[in-house]
């Protein structure tokens, strides 16, 4: 029988270097057909020495632009 691989197992597999954060953002936005205030959300992939505060403003401030621009 082959060996079942658990989950702690592949997590091994990914190796110590990929330590990153992974946050969801919920933000809103004014829909510029309507005008209506909308919710989108989006997961921000943060590094371990990167200002979390800022990766995310960041974030949602791109995140804006182009959803208020289509």
């Amino acid at each position: 029988m082959a060996k079942q691989q658990s989950f702690a197992d592949k997590l091994k597999k990914k190796g110590a270097d990929h330590q990153a954060k992974a946050i969801k953002v919920i933000f809103s936005y004014k829909a510029p057909d309507t005008g209506v205030w909308r919710f989108g959300e989006k997961f921000v992939q943060v590094a371990p020495g990167d200002n979390e505060d800022n990766v995310i403003a960041q974030e949602i401030k791109n995140s804006r632009a182009r959803m208020e621009k289509n």
